[in-house]
């Protein structure tokens, strides 16, 4: 098997096991690096494809595990499947990257959490927000806003409707690991709303409201039922307001306004005259940041920004946010 596969890098060699739209990205991402060492879709036409593309073999699942020339795999399969192919890829020794949703139980994602200590390899959820340039740079500005008040997150859009999973475990996961990130703990209370539109039990938009610690609070609304786009957090703090749109162009992606409010005979007022500024950002692709960031995780042992318990934790929110939205059913 080794003779057929590129080794001509010095990174990690990465078979990337799934090739729909998300995997062509990966796929591609992991090429330009030079880490691309195989592709497998159980679509063969699909796999075949980015094998000519990119010159590297278009493998089986089995012959992917198998390999001993591949340290690494990507998992861009269909949700249900990650928790066996990530189990898989972790009992054949293989370095686990798994997109979102991590896996559809908390149960699952534990089990995940465990098997990547066992066999000691590096497992990373896909959580590419954490990645982005714009984001890192709002969690250094967080010092600016003050005691953070509010955040909330859209992610809109019209379509693509899956039956396999919820809007919330499809477009959530984003918005849950970011917030959390900048909350750095755990929510207290989980209240979900939702429209199911298409399939009784699989909700098509949803909003989510959290509730933290010293009266911090955020929603995230995700939809597929929206008629146009929209990708902002916009976070509020005693001082100031970030909004991060990836909407806009890089010159406009995030902003800071600062003196949005004062204070007049004890009661808090909007200020009018508040100053809004842009924040320079160093344009990156941040699915390309994210893809380097998993190879350096495994080149150097340390432990992925966005790791498995982190996805464990974006997993316990959804969980129990779908456990709600069943029980008000039953009620």
């Amino acid at each position: 098997m080794s003779n057929i596969l590129n080794s001509n890098s010095s990174f990690p060699r990465v078979a990337v096991l799934g090739c729909g739209a998300w995997g062509k990205n990966l796929a591609r991402n992991f090429s330009e690096i030079g880490a691309l060492a195989a592709v497998c879709d159980s679509d063969t036409s699909k796999a075949e494809a980015l094998s000519t593309l990119y010159a590297v073999p278009s493998l089986t699942e089995n012959q992917v595990f198998a390999a001993p020339s591949i340290d690494a795999v990507v998992i861009a399969s269909l949700a249900p499947l990650h928790i066996s192919h990530a189990e898989k890829a972790l009992l054949a020794g293989k370095h686990v990257y798994i997109e979102k949703p991590m896996a559809l139980t908390v149960k699952d994602a534990q089990t995940l959490c465990s098997l990547a200590k066992e066999t000691n390899r590096t497992l990373m959820v896909g959580h590419i927000l954490n990645y982005h340039p714009a984001f890192i740079k709002l969690k250094e500005l967080l010092p600016e806003l003050g005691p953070l008040k509010h955040i909330y997150a859209n992610r809109l859009a019209l379509g693509r409707f899956r039956r396999q999973e919820s809007v919330l475990w499809d477009l959530a996961p984003h918005d849950i690991s970011i917030i959390l990130s900048l909350v750095n703990e755990m929510p207290l209370t989980i209240s979900p709303t939702w429209h199911s539109f298409i399939t009784p039990d699989k909700p098509a938009s949803a909003l989510l409201n959290l509730t933290f610690s010293k009266g911090l609070t955020a929603h995230i609304h995700a939809s597929w039922l929206s008629p146009f786009k929209e990708q902002k957090l916009v976070v509020m703090g005693e001082k100031g307001i970030a909004i991060f749109d990836d909407r806009k162009p890089w010159a406009e992606k995030l902003v800071l306004s600062k003196d949005c409010y004062h204070w007049h005979e004890g009661q808090i007022e909007a200020n009018d005259q508040f100053q809004t500024e842009s924040i320079p950002l160093a344009e990156a692709e941040p699915l390309k940041n994210e893809c380097l960031h998993f190879l350096t995780s495994i080149q150097t042992g340390k432990t992925p920004l966005t790791c498995g318990e982190e996805g464990l934790r974006v997993t316990h929110v959804l969980e129990i946010a779908e456990q709600t939205l069943h029980q008000r059913k039953v009620a």
